[in-house]
C-alpha cells in the first residue's frame, strides 16, 4: 500500500470515528423525559395557532418514543396530539382540534402496535361507541389466479364514561386477522412491492357509532367539528362516522 493510500485510509477512519458520537446522539441515544404542560401549551401553540390549546388533560406514554397528549382549547374544543422521539428531540408529529377517534400504526406491518385514541366531547353526552373493523369485499386477477377477498366486519366497544379520553390497543381477535392476512398475502405475492397494493393494506377502514346511556344512536357534533388537523411522519388516519346502512347484520334462527 502507498503512503497515499495509507493517508486516505487512516482520514476515511477518522471521519467514521468521528461520525459515532453524532449517529449515537441523533438515532440511538435514549429518550429524555417528556416535556412539561407548559412545554407542550407552547409548542401546541407555535405549531397549530388556531388551536389556542389552554389546558393538557393528561400524557399518555404509548411507548418510549411515541407519546399521546389529548387537550382542551381556548374555544372549548376537545384535541388530540401525538409526539415522536426524533433526532434527538420530541417533535409533534400529528395534531387535530376535535377528539373523536384516530388509529396510529406505529409500525404497519405490526398489528400488535396499532393503536386508537380519542378526546370525546363532554357536550355530545356519549356513553360508548361501537368500534368496527371493516374491510370491503374485493376480487382480482394476479398473474391470472383469481383472488376474492370476503368483507370482513368486527366490532369492539369504546366506553367513553369509564374513559371520555384514552387509547387502546387494536383487540387480540382483530391483530390475529391481520396478521393471518397478510402472511396469506405474501405467500400469494411474495414481492413486498406488491404486498403494499393488496386489499390487506388498502381498502381496511375503522368506523364507529355513538351511543348515549339509552343505547341510542347520539350526535357527536362537537367530538367530529373543528377545523381539522394535520400530520406527517407517521401512519396515521381518522375512523370514519359510520351511518347503519354501512353494517351488515345476519339474523341467525336457531
Amino acid at each position: 500500500m502507498t503512503r497515499k493510500r495509507k493517508v486516505q485510509l487512516m482520514a476515511l477512519i477518522a471521519l467514521v470515528l468521528s461520525m459515532i458520537p453524532l449517529i449515537y446522539y441523533f438515532f440511538l441515544a435514549k429518550p429524555s423525559s417528556f416535556l412539561s404542560s407548559e412545554e407542550i401549551l407552547a409548542r401546541l401553540n407555535t405549531y397549530s395557532p388556531d388551536s389556542e390549546a389552554t389546558e393538557i388533560l393528561e400524557i399518555i406514554e404509548i411507548d418510549d418514543q411515541h407519546v399521546y397528549v389529548p387537550f382542551i382549547s381556548k374555544d372549548n374544543k376537545y384535541g388530540t396530539s401525538l409526539w415522536m422521539w426524533e433526532k434527538h428531540k420530541w417533535e409533534l408529529v400529528a395534531e387535530s382540534d376535535n377528539g373523536a377517534p384516530k388509529m396510529l400504526k406505529i409500525n404497519s406491518s405490526d398489528p400488535s402496535s396499532y393503536k386508537v385514541f380519542w378526546n370525546i366531547h363532554p357536550d355530545d353526552h356519549l356513553s360508548y361507541g361501537e368500534l368496527y373493523y371493516i374491510r370491503d369485499r374485493n376480487y382480482r386477477i394476479t398473474e391470472g389466479i383469481d383472488h376474492y377477498y370476503p368483507r370482513l366486519q368486527m366490532k369492539t366497544i369504546l366506553d367513553f364514561e369509564e374513559t371520555p379520553y384514552g387509547m387502546m390497543d387494536f383487540p387480540d381477535e382483530w391483530q390475529k386477522v391481520i396478521e393471518a392476512s397478510i402472511k396469506m398475502e405474501e405467500a400469494r405475492q411474495p414481492d413486498p412491492f406488491f404486498n403494499h397494493f393488496s386489499p390487506v393494506y388498502h381498502q381496511v377502514n375503522l368506523g364507529w357509532l355513538p351511543y348515549n346511556k339509552e343505547h341510542e344512536r347520539q350526535n357527536a357534533h362537537n367530538s367530529h367539528n373543528g377545523g381539522g388537523g394535520s400530520w406527517g411522519g407517521i401512519d396515521f388516519q381518522p375512523v370514519m362516522y359510520l351511518n347503519e346502512e354501512q353494517l351488515e347484520y345476519f339474523n341467525i334462527k336457531e
